[in-house]
Parts: structure tokens; C-alpha cells; sequence
């Protein structure tokens, strides 16, 4: 009997202990805030991920998602010590990791593991979800625990609404013209079309660039082209600012020819000169006309086909000298911008 009596003493005691040590751990657990909740289209948001009751932690991974019809990613890091490892998203999944180097303390309690920065392209009356759908957290002996979440931040894009033109109904590129639109750097005309089969000119392209990068320049002055006098007058500030940012340098004869029509392997030269990309000179794309593609742009259609910039028409062939319409050009401009946001 007293056995019996110090063995359900005993299971009583372990049992307390148990209770005791499970109530005094606290479960790790994750928030999202957003420091604009009704963003307008074009501005930047930042969205940021914290930690809390964290232990040891030394390193981390988090997955987030949005909705790419109304956000941009834009860039994300950490004010933690350490190195950051930001990888492209993908169909609106975006992965994030951070760690810390050398032996040091992983981080206890509360912090803030991430600042993600979005771009407002397109307004909604709807929120928008931005998920946090899984963290995995490293402890500085590196082992992991893995956090499934289901942390949501609402944000409703407004202001500007949405730019909707009467000619774009079953248009392959009305989600990307609407958003060039509502970006600010492509307009409509009086009549409320676009026009998106019109094709575009030398000064219209050079124009697109240089709203939508915000172009600046670079130091130096302006010179005259020997055309100067066919730049129309509201295209001139922005082929300025492209001369003067190294975007355009016109041609041997010193002529610009606004109003000629640009050819696919021009928009490819600017595009990468905006970019601030100077290709290997022997770089050469793989395309079945590349014979045909002029010398001096050779390089910048392989670095530009490269980056998925470009893509070839029928039968794997570039075709350097076909015209571009103005849907072409607006889809080639929101491709670098989200390559590289501004």
C-alpha cells in the first residue's frame, strides 16, 4: 500500500513539473503590418515581418504571397547582422532568407525579420491578401523548426483608378497597358482608346523610357541633333534626359529621326542602356536570323533575350528590323522595370 501511495506521489509530482514547464514555454508566432493600408497605384509600400518569443534564432527563411495584378515586388532585407538571400518571386510567391555569420548569439524574443517593399500597379475596390505562408527558423547549432502560418495583411490599392480604354476588350495585352497606364508613363488619346496596333516611333518609345525610368542625367550637356528642329515639342525634355542619361546618342550623321519608326533592335539598345547593362561586346544571341541583326546590336539583343526581355517571333527568329506596335513596347518597358525596379 505505501508503495502504491509513493508511486501515485511521485507520477503526481512529474506530472506537476510537466504541466509546469509546458506553461512557461511560449509558442513563437508571427505578424504582418503595412505601413499604408489604402495605398494609391504607383506608390511603394512596405510590409513588415516580425518574430516574437523567438529563441537562438540564428537564421531564417520566410514565403510570402501577394497578388501581382495589383502589387510589384520591389526589394526586400533585414536590419538584422548577417547576409540576406532575396530570390525572385514567382507567380506571386516570394521567398526570403537571412543569416547570421560567425559565431555569434542567434536573436531571442522579439524582432523584426523582414521589410518587403511592394509597388502599387493597379487599384481595387477589393483588399488585396499579402500572406505569410511559412517561416523556417535556425537555431545557431543549426538545427530548424518549420512554422506553418496563416498570417494575412489586407491592403486596399486606391487613388488613381484604374485606366480603362474602349478598345482593349480582347486585347492580349490589356492587363499590361492598363497598368503602364495607371504607372503613368503611357497615355491614351482624346477618343478614350489606346490604339494598341499603332506603331511607335524613335521619340515615343525614347519618351516611355524615360517616364517610366525617371530618367536623370548622367553630367554633361545636351547637344543638338541635326534634326533637332523635327523633335516635337513635347517630346523634347525626355529625349534630353535620355541623351543626357546615355539611353540615346543618335545616329553616325548625327541625325535623332524622331518620327522614324524604331525597329526591334533599337528598342533592345535602349532598353539595356536604361538599365545601366553594358554587354559583353562579344556576346551574340542564338536566334535562327542573327546573321541579320547588325553588329553594334548584337550584344545588347543576346543580354536583353537573356534577361527575357525579348523573345523571338516565329520559328526561333528575331527579326531586327520589324517595327514594334505600341502594345510591344509597353509589355518591353514593364519587363524592365520589373527586372530592375526604379
Amino acid at each position: 500500500m505505501r508503495r502504491k501511495v509513493l508511486f501515485l506521489c511521485l507520477s503526481l509530482m512529474l506530472s506537476l513539473s510537466f504541466i509546469s514547464h509546458t506553461a512557461l514555454a511560449k509558442d513563437v508566432f508571427f505578424s504582418l503590418t503595412v505601413d499604408n493600408e489604402r495605398p494609391a497605384v504607383g506608390q511603394k509600400i512596405q510590409v513588415i515581418v516580425t518574430g516574437d518569443n523567438l529563441t537562438d534564432m540564428y537564421g531564417y527563411e520566410i514565403n510570402l504571397t501577394f497578388d501581382t495584378r495589383l502589387l510589384r515586388y520591389v526589394k526586400a532585407e533585414s536590419s538584422l547582422s548577417g547576409f540576406s538571400v532575396p530570390m525572385a518571386p514567382k507567380g506571386g510567391k516570394l521567398v526570403f532568407a537571412h543569416t547570421k555569420v560567425s559565431k555569434v548569439a542567434g536573436e531571442n524574443g522579439k524582432a523584426v525579420l523582414a521589410t518587403i517593399t511592394f509597388e502599387v500597379i493597379g487599384a481595387s475596390n477589393e483588399p488585396t491578401a499579402i500572406g505569410l505562408t511559412g517561416v523556417e527558423l535556425v537555431k545557431s547549432d543549426l538545427t530548424t523548426t518549420n512554422h506553418v502560418t496563416n498570417v494575412k495583411l489586407n491592403v486596399i490599392p486606391t487613388g488613381n483608378p484604374l485606366v480603362i480604354f474602349s478598345d482593349l476588350a480582347d486585347h492580349w495585352a490589356k492587363q499590361e497597358i492598363e497598368r503602364a497606364a495607371g504607372l503613368g508613363f503611357v497615355n491614351g488619346y482624346p477618343d478614350g482608346t489606346f490604339r494598341p496596333q499603332n506603331q511607335v516611333t524613335r521619340a515615343e518609345f525614347i519618351v516611355m523610357i524615360a517616364r517610366a525610368m525617371e530618367l536623370t542625367s548622367k553630367g554633361g550637356a545636351a547637344f543638338e541633333f541635326t534634326d533637332q528642329e523635327a523633335i516635337l515639342d513635347w517630346a523634347r525634355p525626355f529625349i534630353a534626359e535620355a541623351q543626357l542619361a546615355g539611353v540615346i546618342s543618335g545616329y553616325e550623321d548625327g541625325s535623332l529621326r524622331p518620327n522614324s519608326l524604331i525597329n526591334r533592335s533599337e528598342m533592345a539598345g535602349m532598353v539595356m542602356r536604361a538599365l545601366d547593362i553594358a554587354p559583353d561586346q562579344g556576346l551574340k544571341p542564338t536566334f535562327a536570323d542573327t546573321d541579320s541583326i547588325a553588329a553594334w546590336a548584337q550584344p545588347y539583343v543576346a543580354a536583353a533575350a537573356e534577361a527575357g526581355l525579348i523573345n523571338g517571333r516565329g520559328n526561333n527568329r528575331f527579326v531586327p528590323a520589324a517595327n514594334a506596335t505600341r502594345a510591344e513596347a509597353v509589355v518591353l518597358i514593364l519587363r524592365m522595370l520589373d527586372l530592375d525596379p526604379v
